[in-house]
């Protein structure tokens, strides 16, 4: 819906500025989705005297005219018919921008043109575009057209909420802006003439569809004139979108977009048996509507029928052979109101969307066809002439009571936490349009406007003194919560950025899981994961639990993608797993679970294809807990029954465990229906952040003096880690000993059956001397010892 601001001060005078009155009809609960400054693009043009015309030397239908804009002389080619020397034109001169094209120097059959000449079709004022538009003889040259033709406007376009349709119109928003901004708010008051005859005489009405169509005024006038709307009613309806088409027609619409609430015109002449029939469809009854499609209706839709045949489909849009023409004398001024629920089914079943529909799906209040029916008529008789005939015809079966609903001051005090008294609160109502009835000790008693149908309870009377009120009127009683964790937020974004740059895909599942998939991965039955939660009524018994661990949904995942042609990916799920004990509440821990399989990196014609292994897994797991910070970490052989032996490893920082990474056994991954080589990571994220060991990064000073390197080669039985040898040469003297590196594992010839070869580069530095050789050798002596003590290795 689109609300002028020219429009909108005729009936509330306001003085704000463009972004004032979009933040005061935001607060009004009205949101503005996108302002339109109306008037902008005409801006561009001028008004401009044609002072000379002479024919086209190479076109016959093609004129040249000299056209002054108030500062120069130009030359404009033009093919339009009516144009003549002296008249006041529409000129856009070069460099004027419209929404599809910009005007340019051009020539048109050998001569140059130097701007444009427009018609009003060209302009988007009217569908007139048999010539160019002529202004009047006393518009000032030079003039901008905007300025001239008076039509500068700021358009908002707004979102209504379904239960407010009261504020569908102008006078609505006026309304609500006048209760907010405590102005007062100037309404029309239409008064009809005495009419002519009885309308009785000339028009009957039939309505039997009483529980669908629930009121339905009709009115006739007669000898109207059918012509050209003024300028004033043409800018209205072009300011919030509308084509003006005839002064009839465009006062229906004016009146609608005034009040909210639509309402149609017929040619009295064409009306079969001069007979108005409300009544449901017939079925595959056809309809031909103004839009010039043929439909085929339900029993269910709703027509308004002469004598014969539909002439309208109730509510959403006329019929062809029954609107009014350039030759129509007498009209049937139609204001009604229809069940909304029917309406909304017709239209989206046969996909019909007008502003008719867009109001009355919004449930409209009965009482107000009265009063756009006497407004449209006071407009026609002032526009149009014409003479009423006397008296409405009014199927009114089922009028109802206006709504009573009352309000606690001391429950408004209480939950909106401000002070207010009753006489406040009536201030309030009042502005609103609703009617004290009574008032007790803690009880005001309103009678409910019938376009509020939003007002039913208590809690709704007390949203509107907020919002009157003012939310940012409500003193801060307490101090803001922290509702996020920052540190804890951006831990998370960090590890997702890192896999992502490593070529990870986040992937999410839900968070069921299927109670099989522990059996398939032999999770022993006292493993803390078998203490799962189960739900009460699950979908099936693949989403009877809680997931205790995301590894079954990955390696689904990873069967789903093998299958459909990708063999090599690497995915990753950050996700909450859940464990349960007895009865008590489960409790909810994130997990960060990745999978790699098939090549390590995509094929490169440079590069031989790798396919990922144990230690490319093991050099993203490392890095992904040092990012975390934590840095000391050992490694120990994984006992988990998923993982192949041998290729598998558990991650600890002293003695806290954070999770395991290996190869899926094949046995395991057959079973998902995977036939080749798994790796997968399963790290505790919320163990790893509770060490607190994220910080800021401390700056290390570069060692002044060069460092020192030692290469070390033994040979040691296979029962004792890499990581026990490392800490052990470590001991030997921490303060010099920078870094400890393997860097080559041999077995195979010469190497005795349960040993291996391994190879260490040893980094010495000193922050205080340079290390001689001499030194650095005695050092590298001692941890041998402590080695040969501890691990009976033997020198290489």
């Amino acid at each position: 819906m689109k609300i002028s601001y020219k429009w909108l001060k005729e009936y509330i005078d306001i003085n704000l500025s463009e972004k004032e009155l979009e933040d005061r009809l935001t607060f009004a609960g009205i949101e503005v989705e996108a302002v339109e400054k109306i008037g902008a693009e005409l801006a561009q043009l001028k008004v401009a005297e044609i002072v000379e015309k002479t024919p086209h030397p190479n076109a016959e239908k093609l004129s040249i005219c000299q056209v002054n804009d108030g500062k120069e002389t130009v030359q404009v080619i033009c093919g339009a018919p009516n144009c003549a020397v002296g008249q006041k034109v529409a000129f856009a001169p070069v460099g004027t921008n419209f929404d599809d094209f910009v005007i340019k120097k051009a020539k048109l059959r050998g001569e140059v043109s130097f701007g444009m000449l427009c018609s009003e079709k060209e302009l988007g004022l009217s569908d007139d575009h048999d010539g160019i538009m002529v202004l009047s003889e006393d518009a000032e040259t030079g003039t901008d057209l905007a300025s001239y033709l008076k039509i500068g406007d700021i358009c908002y376009e707004v979102e209504i909420t379904p239960n407010r349709p009261d504020l569908l119109g102008m006078i609505g928003v006026a309304k609500d802006l006048s209760a907010l901004l405590n102005i007062p708010v100037s309404l029309p008051n239409p008064k009809l003439p005495k009419g002519i005859s009885d309308i009785k005489k000339d028009l009957k009405l039939e309505n039997t569809a009483e529980d669908i169509c629930t009121r339905y005024i009709a009115r006739v006038v007669k000898n109207v004139k059918i012509a050209e709307s003024p300028e004033w009613l043409k800018q209205r309806l072009l300011a919030v979108g509308m084509r003006p088409i005839n002064n009839v027609v465009d006062i229906t619409n004016f009146v609608m977009h005034e009040y909210g609430h639509p309402l149609h015109a017929f040619d009295y002449d064409k009306l079969e048996g001069h007979k108005i029939v409300v009544r449901r469809a017939t079925e595959k009854e056809k309809f031909t509507a103004l839009d010039e499609e043929t439909y085929e209706l339900k029993t269910s839709d709703l027509v308004i029928a002469d004598a014969e045949k539909p002439i309208a489909l109730a509510g959403i849009i006329g019929g062809q052979d029954s609107g009014i023409s350039n030759e129509t004398q007498t009209i049937v001024l139609e204001a009604a109101n229809f069940l909304y629920s029917s309406i909304r089914k017709t239209s989206g079943r046969l996909k019909i969307f007008t502003d008719s529909s867009y109001r009355f799906e919004r449930d409209m209040a009965d009482q107000t066809a009265e009063l756009i029916s006497e407004r449209a008529i006071e407009l026609i008789l002032e526009i149009a002439g014409g003479e009423l005939v006397e008296g409405k015809l009014d199927s009114y079966p089922n009028p109802k009571n206006l709504e009573i609903v009352s309000i606690r001051p001391s429950r408004a005090r209480k939950l909106l936490t401000i002070d207010i008294d009753a006489e406040k609160i009536t201030t309030y109502m009042e502005a609103l349009g609703l009617k004290k009835i009574s008032e007790q000790e803690d009880l005001i008693s309103f009678e409910i406007p019938a376009n509020r149908k939003d007002l039913t309870r208590e809690i709704d009377l007390i949203e509107e003194v907020i919002r009157l009120h003012g939310y940012n009127n409500v003193p801060t009683l307490t101090i803001p919560q922290n509702i996020m964790n920052r540190k804890y937020f951006y831990a998370r974004r960090k590890v997702q950025d890192l896999l992502v740059s490593y070529g990870f895909s986040e992937i999410i599942n839900w968070s069921f899981g299927d109670p099989e998939d522990l059996d398939k991965l032999k999770i022993p039955e006292n493993d803390e994961r078998r203490e799962t939660a189960k739900l009460k009524n699950p979908l099936g018994t693949s989403f009877s639990i809680m997931r205790s661990t995301l590894i079954p949904n990955l390696l689904k995942n990873a069967e789903f993608n093998i299958n459909h042609g990708t063999k090599s990916f690497k995915t990753f799920e950050m996700a909450k797993i859940f464990h349960r004990k007895e009865e008590k509440l489960a409790t909810e821990k994130l997990q960060l679970c990745g999978l790699m399989t098939g090549q390590l990196n995509p094929t490169y014609w440079k590069e031989k294809p790798k396919q990922v292994d144990f230690f490319d897994l093991k050099g993203i797991v490392l890095e992904l807990v040092e990012l975390l910070g934590v840095e000391k970490t050992n490694l120990k052989e994984s006992a988990e029954a998923f993982y192949q032996k041998g290729q598998a490893a558990d991650l600890f920082h002293k003695k806290h465990f954070l999770g395991s990474f290996g190869k899926i056994d094949p046995k395991i991954t057959e079973q998902f229906g995977i036939e080749q080589d798994i790796y997968i990571y399963d790290l505790k994220f919320d163990k790893i952040y509770e060490l607190d060991m994220i910080g800021t990064p401390i700056f290390k000073k570069i060692p002044k003096f060069p460092p020192v390197l030692r290469d070390l080669s033994i040979i040691v039985s296979k029962e004792f880690s890499v990581q026990q040898i490392v800490d052990t040469i470590f001991a030997t003297n921490r303060k010099l000993i920078h870094d400890v590196v393997l860097f080559d594992e041999y077995r195979g010839n010469n190497i005795k059956d349960g040993f291996r070869s391994l190879t260490f580069n040893i980094i010495f530095v000193s922050e205080t001397k340079t290390l001689t050789d001499e030194y650095t050798n005695k050092i590298v002596q001692k941890a041998v010892k402590r080695l040969e003590n501890e691990y009976h290795i033997e020198m290489r």
